[in-house]
């Protein structure tokens, strides 16, 4: 797992260098590389893994303006009810599955999110800048 989660990091630098950890225009769409993802059971142990194993998208597009995520050339979209910008953030809430909550830094472009059901939750790393 560590070496696929770098191997993306890697790859995502090299599509924007000079963008990615630097300040995003969240008026605009944003690609985020999802570069790390946990997922945690009651009572059990957490585990890493790839997250198309986790059914998460490897890049996703945020889009605050249309209210939706959307998955980087797939099909999958997702509706996002709340977004809220606040204190340099851009945070979206909704449901899909299981109630999920992202934070996405305008100053550095760096995400986290959650998404969590009764007896699961996975906590999510990445980055995101401008699409161009």
């Amino acid at each position: 797992m560590k070496s696929r989660t770098m191997l993306l990091a890697l790859a995502f630098a090299g599509i924007a260098p000079a963008a990615a950890l630097a300040e995003v225009d969240t008026s605009k769409p944003l690609l985020c590389a999802v570069t790390e993802a946990v997922e945690c059971g009651y009572e059990s142990t957490c585990s890493y893994g790839p997250v198309e194993d986790l059914n998460i998208p490897a890049f996703i597009v945020v889009d605050a303006g249309a209210k939706a995520l959307r998955e980087y050339h797939g099909d999958r979209m997702t509706a996002v009810p709340t977004v809220i910008e606040r204190n340099g953030q851009l945070v979206l809430q909704g449901f899909e599955n299981r109630a999920f909550s992202i934070s996405i830094s305008q100053e550095t472009g760096r995400l986290s999110a959650a998404a969590s059901q009764p007896d699961a939750g996975i906590v999510i790393f990445g980055v995101c800048t401008n699409q161009r």
